[in-house]
């Protein structure tokens, strides 16, 4: 069974060096973001920091095969049809 590495990028990076034995490719996707959603879970603030959070995952010889990467964007988002600056509509 292959070995999957998951490096966490935050800012910093924390390589995995032990790795998790998977499947195939599809089983480390789903762990991946299984794992950055726990990250998460348990420490916001690591997404806040310097929003984004990004999981490298390597297999055995270190060739890359995909990311996961979450992102906090700060904007001013509108609902699709609302104008920009609309003022709500009062009830009546």
């Amino acid at each position: 069974m292959p070995r999957y590495f998951f490096h966490v990028c935050d800012g910093a990076q924390d390589i995995d060096d032990q790795g998790h034995e998977l499947p195939d490719d599809d089983a480390a996707r789903h762990e991946a973001v299984r794992y950055g959603g726990g990250l998460i879970h348990d420490d916001p603030s690591l997404l806040l920091k310097d929003q984004e959070l990004r999981i490298n995952v390597t297999n055995n010889d270190g060739q890359l095969r995909f990311a996961v990467v979450m992102i906090s964007v700060d904007a001013d988002w509108r609902p699709a049809g609302t104008a920009r600056h609309q003022k709500p509509a009062s009830g009546a």
